[in-house]
């Protein structure tokens, strides 16, 4: 009836070799490993907080770039003369 008992394999021979007690180690290193990464996860926040501490943020100083300050009105009508061109360009 089952054909692969005749080849060797079967319950006994896992049972033989100790798969049981290898497969439950094996799943328990998982399962701790896991354990392990989930904590660390939940404490990054208080790691980063005294990390903090030590190695405060520095402020990036900003510069005056000479970008002139334009209002909505002017955007609004350089959007719309890039698509009358676009417009007019692909006819």
């Amino acid at each position: 009836m089952n054909v692969l008992s005749g080849l060797g394999h079967g319950w006994h021979n896992v049972i033989n070799a100790n798969g049981l007690t290898i497969t439950a180690v094996g799943m328990l290193l998982v399962f701790i490993s896991l354990t392990i990464i989930s904590i660390i996860i939940g404490s990054t926040p208080y790691l980063l907080k005294i990390i903090e501490r030590y190695f405060p943020e520095q402020e990036e100083e900003i510069r005056n770039s000479g970008v002139k300050k334009v209002s909505e009105t002017e955007v609004v009508a350089a959007i719309s003369a890039a698509l009358c061109h676009n417009i007019k360009s692909s006819n």
